[in-house]
């Protein structure tokens, strides 16, 4: 397990509770959400969500199981680092492994998000729900980007979905969507299955083991714009989803 201690805050560990962040200002950045979020000087994640929904009109319901908004500030704290060699058993590491991708570099692309997903939602069995992915990024940059999903179990890739997403030009900058992506059979059960299970450690044992590895490159070049390592647990938490986002370093 991984745990981290800074002179703000109280420790803070990837198998533990969800952060409870009280950070001082630090000083700027230019643009201010680099060392803050999801994001480099090239691209940046402006939110990711995953979600099922069921019915239409007035019985129209949807539940978040994951969600990230990228909604940062000058006072946020910069990122934690965690050292890759903490997490790299947890991800693939034969050729295009996460050890290979993070050494290629750049090595600001690369982050590790924590979830404490919520699982609570009431779904019935044989209901018509839809179960999706949300994910907005944004550049300064026009490029055709590729964004690359692998779930992991044990370390090893079980299924990887590939995605091809367009630049829309909006507001002064280059915006990337992808809206309403299926979630795929697997990721269906296995969210499923975790809810039957009667008690949070038992989830949480099974989710030990079970990782996503997300990878956004520009097609045209093969650069990597962005590297994603998920781990999770389930929400305790009256509040729904959680997370919290580290920079991945390797000193």
């Amino acid at each position: 397990s991984v745990a981290l201690t800074t002179d703000s805050k109280p420790p803070l560990s990837l198998m533990g509770g969800p952060p409870n962040v009280h950070g001082g200002p630090t000083p700027p950045l230019s643009p201010h959400w680099v060392g803050r979020c999801i994001a480099t000087h090239r691209i940046r994640l402006l939110d990711h969500q995953v979600y099922v929904e069921d019915g239409e009109g007035e019985t129209y319901s949807k539940h978040l199981f994951v969600h990230i908004a990228n909604n940062v500030s000058f006072s946020d704290p910069l990122l934690e680092p965690v050292d890759i060699r903490q997490i790299q058993d947890k991800f693939p590491e034969k050729c295009g492994g996460l050890n290979e991708l993070f050494d290629a570099g750049p090595r600001d692309a690369f982050f590790l998000v924590k979830f404490w997903g919520d699982l609570n939602s009431n779904l019935p069995e044989e209901s018509n729900a839809f179960f999706g992915v949300n994910t907005t990024y944004e550049s300064s940059e026009e490029m055709v980007i590729q964004c690359s999903t692998k779930v992991c179990s044990f370390g090893k890739q079980v299924v990887e979905k590939v995605e091809t997403e367009y630049a829309r030009y909006e507001g002064g900058r280059y915006v990337y969507k992808i809206h309403r992506s299926p979630l795929c059979e697997y990721m269906i059960n296995f969210i499923l299955k975790l809810k039957h299970l009667p008690e949070k450690y038992m989830m949480n044992s099974v989710l030990e083991n079970f990782t996503i590895l997300q990878c956004i490159t520009n097609r045209n070049t093969g650069d990597t714009l962005l590297c994603i390592a998920y781990v999770f647990e389930v929400s305790t938490s009256e509040h729904g989803a959680q997370h919290h986002i580290y920079k991945l370093v390797k000193d």
